[in-house]
């Protein structure tokens, strides 16, 4: 109780107060806590880029703007339009495959892309008469608009958690250095506690952008491979889809102990399927998981995580356990939160942890 020795109930009741707010705040956000961890990922990644901009542009409101335009935009329409074309293909296997039954399963998702059932639905509704909505509607367009009433609600959740991730990585780039400056006023500048957070600031930048660089070359380096051997192959294309299929291997970079793999040696199997029951020549499926192994998979990766560890003042083997460990306790957040949970506990056991360990045993 020593500690409290000079408290009175005034600064007692201010430290009330200040953790009902932080409680609501924490209860607010928590539904969100994905979304704004992807938020700090992305910030953190293009952190860097922002600061050269603002170098040449100095005005922050400009530059986090152009910096959010130019890299978070682009890529959130490159993952809608991997994820369109994804679904599109798989509709299509479907259809001629024997599990058509699981079809219909995507056809809330592919009803909006019809014009059929939206031409009906303006035709009924233009339709003048004095009966019901029921008797009017057909039962099949009140499906449809069921449907689509499931979809707009889906759609707004998504770009509800995408407008708030863009808000808070807005103003974490351009308020982030006044963020600093009141926190390092309030403890006084407090060597121990400033040494600390600039470690694991760091530190999180180096992981969080190396793992975006990671993502970009492996995602180009597929696509230039996957594209020269279309160009050699003369059977006909051995990567049907060679764009999407670079865009998930480099996101699948992200995924903890297997990575790309798990994208790559399935459609490796699905090649090698084809080439036992119909005429693909049996070199495309071969070629395609020796050149991803090698050239995609193994190189790119070996120089990234070369580098990840020269500059991370984190061993690569706790950032990479942090990453699976997270993602089984959290969730796919977790790709993002154990890095975060490593980082401070690590720099925790080396730079605060022995100055408390020798107080208690001094004590």
């Amino acid at each position: 109780m020593a500690v409290f020795g000079g408290w009175d109930g005034k600064r007692l009741l201010w430290v009330g107060v200040g953790l009902v707010i932080a409680t609501l705040i924490g209860i607010a956000l928590f539904r969100y806590v994905g979304t704004l961890l992807f938020a700090i990922f992305v910030y953190y990644a293009t952190r860097p880029l922002y600061r050269q901009l603002d170098r040449v542009i100095d005005h922050p409101n400009v530059t986090a703007t152009v910096t959010i335009l130019f890299v978070v935009i682009p890529m959130a329409a490159v993952v809608a339009y991997a994820g369109v074309v994804a679904l599109r293909e798989l509709d299509q296997f479907l259809a001629s495959s024997d599990f058509e039954a699981y079809r219909s399963l995507l056809q809330p998702y592919l009803r909006l892309a019809r014009a059929g059932n939206i031409d009906r639905l303006r035709e009924v509704l233009t339709a003048g008469t004095g009966g019901s909505i029921r008797s009017v509607v057909p039962q099949g367009t009140l499906d449809t608009l069921g449907q689509l009433r499931s979809i707009a609600g889906f759609v707004f959740s998504v770009l509800a958690r995408f407008f708030l991730m863009l808000t808070v990585l807005f103003y974490l780039l351009r308020d982030d250095q006044k963020v600093r400056r009141w926190f390092y006023e309030s403890i006084d500048h407090d060597d121990e506690i400033v040494s600390y957070i600039e470690a694991v600031d760091d530190d999180l930048e180096t992981i969080f952008l190396s793992n975006l660089a990671v993502i970009a070359v492996a995602a180009v380096t597929a696509a230039t491979t996957y594209t020269g051997l279309n160009y050699l192959a003369s059977g006909g294309a051995v990567v049907a889809t060679p764009v999407l299929l670079s865009l998930l291997i480099g996101i699948g970079t992200l995924i903890p102990a297997v990575g790309m793999k798990i994208v790559y040696v399935p459609y490796g199997l699905v090649l090698l399927g084809l080439a036992v029951t119909t005429s693909t020549p049996l070199w495309h499926p071969i070629a395609f998981l020796v050149l991803t192994f090698v050239v995609v998979d193994t190189i790119p990766d070996f120089f990234a995580r070369s580098y990840l560890s020269a500059r991370s003042g984190v061993h690569m083997g706790l950032v990479l356990l942090g990453y699976f460990l997270g993602t089984l306790a959290f969730g796919w957040y977790g790709l993002f939160l154990g890095p975060i949970v490593v980082v401070l506990a690590v720099h925790f056991a080396h730079m605060i942890f022995p100055s408390l360990g020798s107080d208690l045993l001094g004590e």
